[in-house]
C-alpha cells in the first residue's frame, strides 16, 4: 500500500528534525565510550568538489573495478542487506513460496501507472543519449517498481551530477555497467537510512565516516532524513513527472558539492571491503579537507576511517565503533562537558600568524605537511594553514629539520626528501612529519 508522502514526510520531520548539536560516541570497546562534541565547522568548510576532480577520480578509481552485470544484485551483496521486494510462485497444496530466477516474471498484467511511468524511464534514457534500459532498474521486473523507484529518482535528484559522472567514464570500456553499478551502490547505502534505526557496518560504515568527512556532521544528518522523504514520495509517485519531482527536491537538499562526493565514495565502494575502502580514501580529491573536517566534527582520525566497524544513529547523534588508533587524539578522553578546542584555519600564513601572534621566546611556526605551492594546492590551504598542522618548536631544531629535507636521504630513495615527501598524499605526508619531530626531539 502506498502512504501519501506528505504523511510520512511530517513524521520524518517531527523524528529528524533537532536543533541540539549532534553528539558523536566513540566506541572503541575499550570501557565506556569517548564523547566527541563536534567542533564549530567554519574553519573546516565543505570540500569543494568540481566536475574535474570527480572525473579524475573515476578514471582512478574505475582500472581496478570489476563489474556485475547485475549491479542491483552485487549493491546488495556489497551492503549485506536482502532484498525489500520480488516476485514469488505460490504453491498452495506443497504450503512453499518459491522466488522467480533471474529474468522469470509473472504473467499477471502489470499495474498500468508502472507500465507508464516504465515507458516515460525509456523515452528519458532516449533523451540523455544512453539508450534502453540505461540505468539497469529493469534487469529484475519488467517495469520500473520497488527499489528500482527510489534509484531512478535518486538519479534524477543528481541530475547535473550523473551526467559528470557520464562524462566521465563514457570513453571507457563499457561506461553503462559503471553509471549502473555507481548509481546501485549509492541508492542501495542509501536505503540502509530508512530503517526505524539506522546502523550500518563493515564497507557501509567505513563510506558513511567518509562521507561524513566531506560533507560534515549536519549534511550528513539532514541526508540521512532527506532519504526517507524521497523514499517516501518514490514510493507514492504515479508517474514520471511525479517521481522527477521528488528527485529534485532532494537534490536541492543535498546540494552539488555532496552530490559529487557521494558519486565519488560510492564508485570507491564497488567491490569493496572496509579495509580497501579505507585505503583508497587518502587518494581521491579532497582528502585532506575531509580529514580535518573528521577529526574536527566527528573525531575519527581519516587516516584510520577503514578501521570503522560501524555507525548508528540515535536521535542525539552517531555512536562509531572503530579501533582505539582511530579515535583523534583531540577527543581521547575528553568529556563533552570539558570540551573547548576548537581547529582553527586559515587561507595563508600570514592570516594564521596575524590571528595566532609570536611562536613564542626561541620558536618558530612548524608546518607538519610542509606549505608548498603544491600542497596548498593539491589540499587546500585551510588543510595547511590550522592548528593541528602548523606547531610552535625550538627555532635550532627547526633549522636542523628544514636541513634535512633539503638533503637525500635513503627513506626518499636517494631524492631530496621535500622533493619525494611532497609526492605522498597527506597523512601520509603528516605521518612522516610527526616522526622527523620525534627523532628530532621536537615533541614527545
Amino acid at each position: 500500500m502506498r502512504l501519501p508522502w506528505l504523511v510520512l514526510s511530517l513524521f520524518w520531520a517531527l523524528v529528524g528534525c533537532s536543533g541540539a548539536t549532534k553528539v558523536v560516541r566513540l566506541d572503541t570497546g575499550l570501557g565506556s565510550p569517548v564523547v566527541h562534541v563536534p567542533r564549530a565547522a567554519e574553519t573546516a568548510r565543505p570540500v569543494q568538489l568540481d566536475a574535474v576532480a570527480l572525473k579524475e577520480a573515476v578514471a582512478r578509481l574505475a582500472p581496478g573495478l570489476r563489474l556485475s552485470p547485475r549491479a542491483q544484485d552485487a549493491a546488495r551483496r556489497l551492503f549485506e542487506v536482502e532484498p525489500r521486494s520480488g516476485s514469488y510462485l505460490l504453491d498452495v497444496q506443497r504450503r512453499r513460496i518459491t522466488p522467480l530466477g533471474p529474468g522469470e516474471h509473472l504473467t499477471s498484467e502489470q499495474a498500468h501507472p508502472d507500465v507508464e511511468l516504465t515507458r516515460a524511464y525509456l523515452r528519458w534514457c532516449g533523451r540523455t543519449g544512453r539508450t534502453g534500459d540505461c540505468l539497469g532498474l529493469l534487469k529484475e521486473s519488467p517495469v520500473i517498481t520497488g527499489d528500482a523507484r527510489f534509484a531512478l529518482a535518486l538519479a534524477l535528484a543528481k541530475g547535473a551530477v550523473l551526467d559528470e559522472l557520464w562524462d566521465a567514464v563514457k570513453g571507457m570500456a563499457n561506461p553503462e555497467a559503471l553509471m549502473q553499478a555507481a548509481l546501485w551502490t549509492a541508492a542501495t547505502y542509501a536505503l540502509l537510512w530508512t530503517v526505524p534505526e539506522p546502523a550500518t557496518k563493515g564497507v557501509a560504515a567505513v563510506l558513511t565516516a567518509a562521507l561524513i568527512g566531506y560533507v560534515g556532521i549536519d549534511t550528513f544528518w539532514a541526508l540521512t532524513q532527506g532519504f526517507r522523504h524521497l523514499m517516501a514520495e518514490s514510493d507514492a509517485a504515479l508517474t514520471f513527472d511525479e517521481l522527477r519531482g521528488a528527485g529534485e527536491r532532494f537534490g536541492k537538499v543535498m546540494g552539488r558539492q555532496a552530490a559529487r562526493a557521494f558519486v565519488m565514495l560510492a564508485t570507491a565502494a564497488i567491490g569493496s571491503t572496509g579495509a580497501t575502502l579505507g585505503a583508497k580514501l587518502p587518494g581521491l580529491p579532497g582528502a585532506a579537507q575531509a580529514a580535518v573536517r573528521a577529526e574536527a566534527e566527528a573525531g575519527v582520525v581519516y587516516a584510520a576511517v577503514g578501521s570503522v566497524e560501524s555507525v548508528a544513529v540515535a536521535a542525539d547523534g552517531f555512536t562509531v565503533g572503530l579501533a582505539p588508533s582511530a579515535v583523534a587524539m583531540s577527543s581521547r578522553g575528553t568529556p563533552a562537558s570539558t570540551t573547548t578546542s576548537r581547529l582553527k584555519a586559515w587561507k595563508s600564513f600570514s592570516g594564521f600568524k596575524k590571528a595566532m601572534g609570536p611562536a613564542g621566546s626561541g620558536n618558530q611556526w612548524h608546518h607538519i605537511v610542509e606549505q608548498t605551492p603544491g600542497n596548498v594546492q593539491r589540499f587546500g590551504p585551510e588543510a595547511i594553514h590550522n592548528t593541528e598542522n602548523v606547531i610552535a618548536i625550538d627555532e635550532q631544531i627547526h633549522k636542523l629539520v628544514s636541513s634535512y629535507y633539503s638533503s637525500r636521504q635513503a627513506v626518499s630513495g636517494g631524492q631530496i626528501v621535500r622533493e619525494w615527501l611532497r609526492l605522498q598524499p597527506y597523512e601520509q605526508q603528516r605521518a612522516f612529519g610527526l616522526q622527523t619531530l620525534k627523532d628530532f626531539g621536537a615533541i614527545q
